[in-house]
């Protein structure tokens, strides 16, 4: 009988390589989740002196793809500080971090992971929850005030090697598509991949969740229709008082991160996702001296299916035109929520306003894919490296 690991199944004879001073850093039991969704487990059970190796890899249940949870016993061979699996049904590579993790890529860039090592002893035994994230969610104690209470903010926190203290990074999460399923609203939404590459370079990386999402205390109320049922707005004044308060959040979040003793005094950089790469355009134009770069993916903050898309967004990314250094937008093309045309305009509406920035438009693969840039680091890594300074 399989031994199932919160829903991952392994083979009964499974066999951990053991870890010691002198083996391979593949050794060991690995986990993590595809896309930062779906839970897989990597184990490495024999690695051989001229590289040859044997591996299980194991997935959960996948009903989006009408896949079920599953495991495969693959040879695989490791050249330098990357294995493969040696397989005709589908190519898994997985490349060793800075940080001692490793990075996974299923067949030919499909999809992404970062895998931490764990102790399959400890995975099978525990009666806790399995840390299929590397990352640590933690409540933030913030000034924020509702209905007369205090407000706690959730974050997750992606630290790299040592004590610190590092300098900060932040990454705001989306929307929820139309606002209109509560059920996304409990979600706590990380980018391991984009978390892992600024681990590797020095930074502390959160993730905060503002107000009703996640963990996080409050209502989510980003500019909702009256009857909130129907999801978001297109009324200006109303959607644009629900940005005020998600950079409320935004700001709530960075003052208390910036109290850990693992973070460092230096300017942050300030990432976004969607509705959070416009708030981090619009942020950095309200605090410039507190940042040092910004990164927008897909930025906006309604739809251009809204007949007041074109204000509303243009009125929040011209907040950011006070920020005084470049900032980097990458935009997929394709992407249902957001033309390539309507999202140079807010460029142009950007750079007229004063704002200095390098637009970048790529392409996803697949059919109306374009929101989703973030989550193919191969489109991005390069643009993020050299706008940060790490690419000689």
């Amino acid at each position: 009988m399989d031994i199932d690991i919160d829903g991952v199944p392994l083979p009964a004879d499974i066999s951990p390589l053991s870890i010691g001073p002198a083996t391979s850093p593949f050794a060991g039991t690995w986990i993590g989740r595809w896309d930062g969704a779906l839970k897989t487990i990597l184990v490495v059970e024999s690695i051989k002196p001229d590289g040859k190796a044997s591996v299980v890899y194991a997935v959960a249940d996948n009903p989006r793809a009408g896949f079920k949870a599953a495991w495969f016993r693959f040879d695989a061979e490791i050249v330098g500080d990357k294995l493969t699996t040696l397989d005709e049904r589908f190519t898994l590579s997985f490349e060793v971090s800075q940080t001692g993790r490793l990075k996974a890529v299923f067949a030919d860039g499909l999809s992404f992971a970062i895998l931490a090592r764990h102790k399959l002893s400890t995975l099978t035994n525990t009666d806790s929850s399995i840390p299929w994230s590397h990352g640590s969610s933690e409540l933030l104690e913030t000034e924020l005030i509702e209905d007369g209470n205090p407000v706690k903010l959730e974050a997750v926190i992606f630290k790299p090697i040592g004590e610190g203290p590092f300098p900060l990074a932040v990454i705001n999460h989306g929307s929820t598509g139309n606002g209109d399923n509560e059920a996304f609203f409990s979600e706590t939404w990380t980018n391991p991949w984009l978390a892992e590459v600024l681990n590797e370079n020095g930074w502390i990386v959160a993730f905060p969740q503002r107000r009703g999402r996640g963990r996080s205390d409050g209502l989510y109320d980003e500019g909702f229709s009256v009857d909130r049922s129907e999801g978001y707005t297109c009324e200006t004044k109303r959607s644009l008082a629900g940005a005020d308060r998600a950079l409320d959040d935004i700001h709530a979040a960075i003052n208390t991160l910036r109290q850990r003793k693992d973070v460092n005094a230096e300017p942050i950089i300030i990432v976004g996702q969607s509705r959070g790469g416009i708030l981090s355009i619009a942020y950095a134009g309200l605090h410039p001296k507190d940042v040092k770069s910004v990164i927008n993916f897909v930025g906006g903050w309604m739809g251009d299916g809204c007949e007041a898309a074109a204000e509303i967004n243009q009125h929040l990314f011209t907040k950011g035109a006070n920020y005084p250094s470049g900032t980097l937008w990458l935009y997929g093309n394709d992407d249902v929520f957001y033309s390539m045309e309507h999202s140079q305009n807010n460029f142009s509406a950007f750079q007229k306003a004063g704002g200095k920035g390098r637009f970048l438009d790529v392409t996803v693969g697949g059919r109306d894919n374009g929101h989703w840039v973030m989550l193919v680091p191969p489109l991005w890594k390069d643009a993020v490296m050299d706008y940060l300074g790490l690419i000689d």
